[in-house]
């Protein structure tokens, strides 16, 4: 039994599907190394192990470097917030011991007497705390925060305005947690003032006074 020949017509055909073939295996098998090659593969160590676009170092130190800036002036401007805060409230402090002290004056005719602290000669408020305790005292009516008046009372302070609201024998305290300074000889109208933090002589200029600034 002989094979049929195939015609001329039959052998170009199936030619040209052989070659169409191998074109299609060559294209797979170009994409699957494309992929091997440029994608991020323990095959392909050369290729670098993330994609996308990347910051450069440069860029990363400008975004730090405008961040630390932002961060600088916020806390400056929050820490002049707080400092204005504290003057404020220490200069209603300051008026409201004032008036408790005339209104003991109205009725006692005299000012609670101290005079051991000088506003001239002691620039540090740990030292005004044993005139502030008769000053508390005087005004308050008794010499204990959570307890009640003996006397009449002058002033109704509010518990960050004592050193003290469960001791006895408590202060006056400013924002900064210094003893407010008081001077008086019972007849003068009294010095009252508060260091607001400061503890040498030349900072008297940011103090604040019942009288006008040293």
């Amino acid at each position: 039994m002989t094979t049929p020949t195939l015609s001329s017509f039959h052998q170009k055909n199936h030619a040209d599907k052989t070659f169409a073939t191998n074109l299609s295996l060559q294209s797979k098998i170009r994409n699957q190394e494309s992929k091997i090659f440029n994608s991020p593969s323990p095959l392909n160590p050369l290729t670098p192990g993330h994609s996308g676009v990347a910051f450069t170092l440069v860029e990363l130190l400008a975004v730090i470097t405008i961040i630390g800036i932002l961060a600088g002036l916020t806390l400056g401007a929050a820490g002049a917030v707080r400092r204005h805060g504290a003057t404020s409230t220490a200069k209603a402090e300051v008026a409201a011991l004032q008036a408790a002290c005339d209104r003991y004056y109205a009725d006692n005719n005299t000012y609670p007497v101290n005079t051991n602290v000088n506003p001239s000669s002691s620039f540090d408020a740990r030292n005004y705390t044993n005139t502030g305790v008769v000053l508390f005292t005087n005004l308050f009516g008794t010499n204990q925060y959570n307890r009640p008046p003996l006397t009449k009372r002058y002033l109704e302070p509010k518990p960050a305005m004592v050193s003290s609201t469960t001791n006895a024998n408590p202060y006056f305290i400013d924002p900064w947690g210094g003893a407010y300074g008081y001077n008086s000889d019972g007849t003068n109208s009294p010095l009252i003032w508060s260091t607001a933090n400061q503890t040498k002589q030349g900072g008297t200029n940011k103090w604040i006074t019942s009288w006008p600034n040293l």
